[in-house]
């Protein structure tokens, strides 16, 4: 694939200092999630799984431990049968065991006390560090749920850590649908978005594909960096390993951004920078930073050196080529 048509040689654009300051590139408009307004607390009800403690008072005080709560909601207690718990409080759930009870025992008074919340659980899923359930303990939040799975899974570049899972995107699912809160915005504490976790909710946490920047060429470490809102050039540049002094060209660093088959390519002296007379420029989603060799003319000579590869630049498939990054 030849790409050289894609720019005039010789012509260069300066790489903008955010990419909204270019009017020829569309970002992606973000998704914004207006959380909830009301996230009132819910009596603690018993669920199946959850292990309790009755004692029945009477002329004799009888105590059972270790009742479980079955799949079908019901509670076997010695003498009475099965009962219907599930989905109870406990107060109401101690007033169908002394109904049942009362069947031998008219004066008999039921307390029940939970000893294991194992009914209580949610669910956290994908590119987080402890994927699987999570107990649900009263008063625990988006926030602490997260913090639960061990935060979003990292991968390990030069001993330098990478997020790879995208907070961004995660989701809380509540009864099949999604809840519009922002986990990101829950785990700065925002209280529209850290709302009560619910058994049965599930955390997904999406791994990092499309919003991935590349770096590539004269670097130390050439490999793939997870994007986040704000990131730097210089930031990923030093995720990188800096540049190869002795062959990469500090006053032309490639940006190439947009859809691969009609690319925008931009430059930027780094040089400049580094001797405070330029500004550090802002990244986008999907970016591929090339720091080319000086003896590079035009964009096209650039784009043509990376054909190969930017084909792999949405794919976790770079990491091979990379060999840079090896996932904990």
């Amino acid at each position: 694939m030849t790409l050289v048509a894609a720019c005039a040689r010789n012509r260069y654009t300066p790489a903008p200092t955010s990419p909204g300051d270019d009017p020829a590139f569309s970002a992606p408009e973000p998704i914004v999630l207006p959380g909830l307004e009301s996230d009132p607390a819910e009596a603690l009800q018993l669920l199946p799984g959850d292990v309790v403690q009755l004692t029945a008072v009477s002329a004799q005080t009888d105590v059972y431990e270790g009742l479980i709560v079955d799949a079908l909601g019901q509670l076997h207690v010695p003498l009475a049968g099965d009962i219907q718990v599930g989905g109870m409080t406990l107060l109401d759930a101690e007033r169908a065991i002394e109904k049942e009870l009362r069947r031998f025992d008219r004066f008999v008074r039921a307390n029940l006390i939970i000893t294991r919340l194992d009914g209580h659980a949610a669910v956290v899923v994908g590119a987080v560090v402890t994927p699987g359930r999570v107990q649900v303990t009263p008063g625990m939040r988006l926030a602490d749920l997260l913090a639960e799975s061990g935060g979003p899974e990292r991968a390990i570049s030069r001993d330098i850590p990478t997020l790879v899972g995208n907070l961004e995107l995660a989701r809380l699912m509540r009864n099949g649908e999604t809840v519009p809160v922002s986990v990101l915005l829950a785990r700065e504490g925002d209280p529209k978005h850290n709302i009560r976790i619910r058994a049965g909710d599930q955390l997904y946490v999406p791994p990092v594909t499309d919003q991935l920047i590349m770096v590539l060429g004269d670097v130390n470490a050439p490999q793939p960096v997870a994007y986040r809102t704000g990131i730097r050039l210089t930031e990923v540049l030093a995720r990188a390993g800096g540049i190869n002094t002795a062959r990469g060209d500090r006053k032309d660093v490639r940006i190439v951004r947009g859809p691969l088959r009609e690319p925008q390519v931009y430059t930027t002296n780094l040089k400049s920078l580094l001797a405070g007379k330029g500004t550090d420029v802002e990244l986008a989603p999907g970016d591929i930073v090339y720091v080319t060799k000086s003896w590079y003319a035009s964009t096209g000579d650039v784009l043509n050196a990376i054909a190969p590869l930017i084909s792999l630049a949405n794919s976790f498939a770079i990491l091979a080529v990379a060999g840079a990054i090896s996932t904990r």
